[in-house]
């Protein structure tokens, strides 16, 4: 059987997702994402990554007929390539070893690359910033190309050297209404287009392997994933919740530079991005910690963080009778402190606390942050949107509940959690004009539907309101301490 491959290169694992001819998922391979750190800094073990990816092909290759490969990554990440090798260690996209080089060039950067053309806001995890430190760090010498870890892997292969236009985004250093590269901030660098490389839509081919297999442009993780949920769209406009150890809620809408000029953020962590196509963009928020929240909270209650052991979890929350809004969670890169702050921090807890009550504060925390999310971006397409969800996070039955209760609105969850894979194989299937087989996938899933519940929306209504006047105070002190610093 002809099989499309799309493998992800998540933070936390590497997911690869087999889909064939039939549109049926034929299989799920996952693996953990190989890390180290040294002197500080944590790196990607790209040899030991792209070992794997290999022998995953090769698996697969044995079994079917592989019609085509797409990667998709998370961002940001970036690699100096000569000849198709690895110059140096790629640092992980939320390592923060590039802030003082962030403090330093800032000023400058943000000259050079105004939100009007970037689209986001200037951050120290931007690949630019990657960049300088590698050069600072390991000095590679001869570098042909600067490529995020998808295109790295298929030019490993024997593609070529290009970014999706998704990475290029959160690169800092493309203009996303021309769709170039901004020349001006890459010679400040001390780099030039040609060693930045050719930039795809998602779903373009980028070459062949030796053995003549197709490799297609996949790109940046949750973008990749809406990629996929915009098929079960079926061509209605709706919101995109991809929930996995980060949280990106966005929508794709047509555009041009004068419709989509905006001077600033349309709100904390407000970005507009390149989609797929020519005159179409993604509007989206983040939050930088999501699923890696709950995972702290799970390994510091000491619970198993399975889908087994969320279960037994929630079965004794929802015997609790109540809701808790305490504590309240300030997260480092979330929608009020952003780099106001680092780790987790816990405001007003009550005493005694226990797990339950732990964690359905949480739960909360984490639905409110979504709607405040969608509020926002629904002001922008100006009518209410339904929702697909996907991620790990959507796996999580109270969670969203609680976040369909809040937003007073159904939330399809897609049956496969690894949508980022599925957006892969979709991409990897329309490159080479399979179209077929991602109208087959659909029609096989059948999307679950989460109703609010009726006996949640007024208190968590109530929950939300009351929070969100503290937390607005709390930014309004925040802003008073920059000025005042």
């Amino acid at each position: 059987m002809n099989v499309f491959l799309g493998i992800d290169i998540g933070t936390t694992n590497i997911k690869c997702l087999v889909l064939g001819e039939d549109g049926r998922i034929l299989e799920v391979i996952h693996s953990l994402t190989p890390k180290n750190k040294e002197r500080g800094v944590e790196f990607l073990d790209l040899e030991l990554t792209r070992s794997y990816v290999e022998s995953i092909i090769g698996k697969v290759g044995a079994l079917h007929s592989l019609a085509a490969i797409a990667f998709s990554s998370f961002g940001e990440t970036v690699i100096p390539v000569r000849q198709r090798k690895a110059l140096s260690k790629p640092v992980m996209w939320y390592d923060r070893s590039t802030y003082p080089l962030w403090e330093s060039h800032r000023e400058s950067v943000d000259n050079l690359a105004p939100y009007r053309i970037t689209g986001v806001e200037n951050s120290y995890t931007f690949s630019l910033y990657k960049i300088l430190l590698q050069k600072e760090l390991f000095r590679p010498e001869g570098v042909e190309n600067w490529l995020p870890v998808s295109s790295y892997l298929a030019y490993s292969l024997g593609g070529v050297p290009a970014w999706d236009m998704s990475q290029a985004c959160r690169s800092f250093m493309v203009n996303i209404h021309s769709r170039r590269w901004n020349s001006q901030l890459i010679k400040y660098i001390g780099e030039s287009e040609e060693t930045m490389g050719e930039l795809r839509y998602t779903g373009e081919p980028v070459g062949h392997t030796k053995s003549g297999i197709p490799l297609i442009s996949a790109g940046h993780d949750h973008i990749t994933g809406l990629y996929a949920a915009r098929a079960f769209a079926r061509g209605k406009e709706f919101l995109f919740d991809s929930m996995g150890s980060a949280s990106v809620i966005a929508a794709v809408v047509s555009g041009t530079a004068e419709s989509l000029d905006f001077a600033g953020p349309f709100m904390p962590g407000g970005t507009v991005g390149i989609a797929y196509e020519d005159h179409q963009y993604y509007i989206e928020s983040n939050v930088r910690y999501y699923g890696k929240l709950l995972q702290s909270l799970m390994d510091l209650t000491q619970t198993d963080a399975t889908k087994e052991g969320y279960e037994r979890l929630n079965n004794e929350i929802e015997k609790l009778g109540q809701l808790n809004s305490r504590p309240l969670f300030l997260v480092n890169g979330d929608l009020v402190v952003g780099e106001g702050l680092q780790g987790i921090t816990l405001l007003e807890m009550p005493i005694p606390l226990n797990k339950e009550q732990l964690m359905q504060s949480a739960y909360i925390y984490l639905s409110s942050i979504s709607k405040r999310i969608v509020d926002n971006i629904e002001k922008i397409t100006r009518k209410e949107l339904p929702i697909i969800s996907g991620g790990g996070g959507s796996l999580n039955s109270l969670l969203m509940k609680y976040k369909a209760s809040l937003l007073g609105k159904e939330i399809w969850v897609l049956p496969t959690s690894e949508l980022t894979a599925l957006g892969g194989a979709f991409a990897a299937a329309h490159g080479v004009g399979a179209d077929e087989v991602i109208e087959k996938c659909v029609n096989l899933l059948e999307p679950e539907e989460i109703h609010p519940d009726e006996h949640l929306v007024e208190p968590l209504k109530e929950i939300y309101e009351k929070n969100a006047k503290e937390y607005l105070a709390i930014e309004r002190n925040k802003k008073l301490d920059i000025q005042e610093g």
